[in-house]
């Protein structure tokens, strides 16, 4: 049975190199690293929804986690795209075994551009498997995309209070992906001579967007393809297909894809 004294002591050790440590690389300088049975354990970042306009939260994962019983890690961002709010950890965090054992949580930003972070359960069960451990929150300047963050300095301790590194980082695509189609209102209306209609795309799949006027004749295709999942831009200049410019009025634009039809109105004046 390992005493109690000890396992503190080794909580005290894990989360002081967290609030202590000068930067990535220096985190587990010092700590043995001993070897238990999560050397083949992974961390995960992806994004999670964003809560506010401006706002983008994160959450750091574990896959292959066996009997852990704490955890460390530096979270490394552009701080000149990014300003730190908060890190916390999830509800239900694989170290909530349901027996009420408290944990150490810390996370320290006292480093531009890094946040330290660490949590040790003192006593008790054992967590494992895959899932949520940390979720930050930032506010962001711009759209992020994957080398905008990296995790370094990974630690697992298991319940036989070993160590290990943990080397395996998979970040997720940290654009925001739709989650259904979606069709704008046109831009700017009244418009003349151009306008720009957004749109989303939940899937990878077949869309059509088109131009009609009030008789519900067609007056030009803007898209007619098969597209990836994402946001998109189509831009109309007010002509039709045959390059004739169209008279002033109403007119009408349908997206249709994969079982989705939607119809909106946009007003052209000369």
């Amino acid at each position: 049975m390992v005493k109690k004294g000890f396992r503190l002591g080794l909580v005290l050790a894990v989360v002081g190199f967290v609030v202590g440590s000068a930067g990535a690389g220096e985190m587990i300088h010092g700590l043995e690293i001993t070897g238990g049975r999560n050397g083949l354990a992974a961390f995960q970042l992806n994004r999670g929804p964003d809560d506010a306009p401006g706002m983008l939260k994160l959450t750091l994962n574990v896959r292959g986690a066996q009997e852990i019983q704490g955890y460390g890690f530096v979270l490394n961002y552009h701080a000149d795209q990014y300003e730190f709010v908060e890190a916390r950890e999830v509800t239900d965090t694989i170290l909530e075994t349901g027996n009420s054992t408290p944990r150490l949580f810390f996370a320290v930003n006292n480093h531009p551009g890094q946040v330290s972070v660490g949590s040790m359960k003192v006593d008790g069960e054992a967590g494992g498997g895959d899932g949520g451990l940390v979720e930050f929150t930032f506010q962001k300047l711009g759209e992020p995309v994957t080398g905008d963050f990296r995790v370094t300095d990974g630690v697992l301790v298991d319940l036989s209070l070993a160590l290990d590194a943990v080397p395996i980082v998979e970040v997720g695509d940290l654009k925001l992906g739709s989650t259904s189609f979606k069709l704008e209102q046109n831009g700017p209306t009244p418009f003349n001579p151009t306008t720009t209609i957004a749109y989303e795309i939940p899937t990878a799949g077949p869309v059509r967007l088109v131009i009609y006027n009030l008789l519900g004749q067609q007056v030009k295709t803007l898209v007619d393809e098969t597209v990836d999942a994402g946001a998109y831009t189509a831009a109309w200049n007010g002509r039709d297909a045959l390059g004739n410019a169209v008279a002033s009025g109403v007119y009408l634009y349908r997206m249709e894809g994969d079982g989705f039809s939607q119809v909106k109105r946009m007003l052209f004046l000369k």
